[in-house]
């Protein structure tokens, strides 16, 4: 949704993250002392904050006037930073209220170990802007690297993912780790998907302990997804929204389930693995 605001009511633009390098530009020292152009993140929300290769970190701000629509994740093979795209209530280049984005984990982009995210946000105070002190809020995350070794429930993968063809989708693999969403762990059964002409689906279901806590991630994590994605399909309520690596995703809950299928296609979410799942897993997701 985009709104539109005078230019007296929003907050000037952050500089750069690094100005003194600019955009791209090698940041020395980020282990260390806070850099002098940043601050330690308030009411922003990383999750996982330990994550493996090929999974994906979900980026929330809220409880700001305005959040900059563009973070940066440092790029630590290349040690340039990289914008990602939040998304939420678009006024021009800021988002009100609440912003949410995601960041997929590849080897090419990220060293094992600590790495780096940053978001910019503001909340009028009187008459002034507070953002805080004008420094962007860096954020720290862990790439534990790849998945090695099978866990026991890697047997049950079956009864949580469909692994017969998908018309016109022929499975290419399914597996099954530990994953957590905050301080809420769960077991992640995936399935990867692909059709003759290339198009590629992965699906994650995350099987919950209770259903307290799929409530619990969808008040702390998913809310502001579904509130800006919600569709109907096949009577069903689905979140769909533009992941950063320009995939569309879309997820719903089933109980103690969470279904996350992700195209690989900016243009829209794949109607026959969604049907599929929604078969299998009918969405009880509401408008949060």
């Amino acid at each position: 949704m985009l709104l539109v605001a005078c230019e007296e009511q929003l907050p000037p633009s952050p500089p750069p993250p690094g100005q003194v390098a600019g955009v791209g530009g090698a940041i020395a020292g980020l282990a260390g002392a806070m850099p002098s152009w940043a601050v330690g993140p308030k009411n922003v929300a990383v999750t996982p904050l330990e994550a493996y290769y090929n999974d994906g970190l979900v980026v929330s701000v809220a409880n700001y006037d305005y959040i900059y629509s563009s973070g940066y994740v440092f790029n630590s093979k290349s040690r340039v930073w990289e914008r990602f795209d939040l998304q939420g209530e678009r006024v021009k280049d800021w988002i009100s209220g609440e912003a949410v984005g995601s960041i997929a984990l590849d080897s090419d982009r990220f060293k094992e170990g600590d790495n780096y995210l940053v978001v910019y946000a503001c909340s009028k105070s009187g008459s002034r802007w507070d953002c805080n002190q004008n420094k962007w809020m860096l954020v720290k995350f862990k790439v534990l690297g790849s998945v090695t070794g099978e866990i026991p429930e890697l047997a049950n993968v079956d009864k949580f993912v469909i692994t017969n063809p998908i018309r016109p989708f022929t499975v290419i693999g399914s597996t099954a780790e530990k994953d957590n969403f905050l301080d809420v762990n769960v077991i992640r059964y995936d399935a990867r998907y692909r059709e003759p002409n290339g198009l590629t689906v992965l699906v994650h279901v995350f099987d919950f302990l209770s259903r307290a806590d799929v409530d619990k991630t969808l008040k702390d994590v998913l809310s502001p997804y579904v509130r800006n994605g919600l569709q109907k399909h096949m009577g069903n309520n689905v979140a769909v929204f533009l992941a950063d690596n320009d995939h569309r995703t879309a997820f719903w809950t089933s109980g103690t389930q969470l279904v996350y299928v992700d195209t690989f296609d900016s243009k829209a979410a794949n109607k026959e693995i969604i049907e599929a799942y929604l078969q299998k897993y009918p969405s009880d997701l509401t408008r949060q």
